[in-house]
């Protein structure tokens, strides 16, 4: 009872009407005006790469047809990257086996240290990605449009990766 009491004395001491004292001074922050930008512009559009001007040769026996599919394609996060053009064979029930990607490298770790072989006379990296992928990096100069990403989905292995990459030396793609 002796509590319920003293905080009722306690409540009514702090609610006395005419004291301007506070336990914080005013600030002086003002709230922006809502018609002006505190941001940069966004920066422009990344312009998408042409396809790969190049088709593997070899392609593994899962494969549905040698024709890739580059609309309507399954995205992940090695074919959804802004830029890029990605051209992919799948298997007859439209699950994919095989991607090309023209515009960036791995968006994630190799899971060893890459294997070194030759691709188009330059030198790529090889070896296993997350989730059961395979794939093969490389660039062929200085533009973002120079990288080049092959990616072999599960089940793969490092000898199909291989032979697929090798195969796009002499593979150009049809106009």
């Amino acid at each position: 009872m002796k509590r319920l009491i003293a905080g009722a004395v306690l409540l009514a001491a702090c609610s006395s009407g005419a004291s301007t004292d506070t336990l914080l001074a005013p600030t002086g922050a003002a709230v922006p005006d809502a018609t002006t930008s505190t941001t940069d512009p966004p920066p422009p559009p990344v312009e998408s790469c042409d396809p790969a001007p190049f088709v593997p040769t070899h392609l593994p026996e899962r494969v549905s047809t040698d024709t890739p599919a580059t609309k309507d394609i399954p995205y992940d996060q090695y074919t959804i990257i802004s830029g890029t053009s990605t051209s992919v064979w799948s298997q007859d029930d439209g699950v994919p086996v095989l991607a090309i990607v023209r515009g960036a490298l791995p968006p994630v770790g190799w899971l060893d240290t890459p294997e070194e072989i030759v691709v188009r006379d330059e030198r790529a990296a090889l070896g296993q990605l997350p989730d059961g992928v395979w794939g093969v990096a490389w660039f062929e100069g200085p533009d973002r449009c120079d990288e080049y990403t092959i990616v072999l989905y599960p089940p793969a292995t490092a000898e199909e990766a291989r032979m697929v990459a090798e195969s796009v030396v002499a593979g150009e793609r049809a106009p």
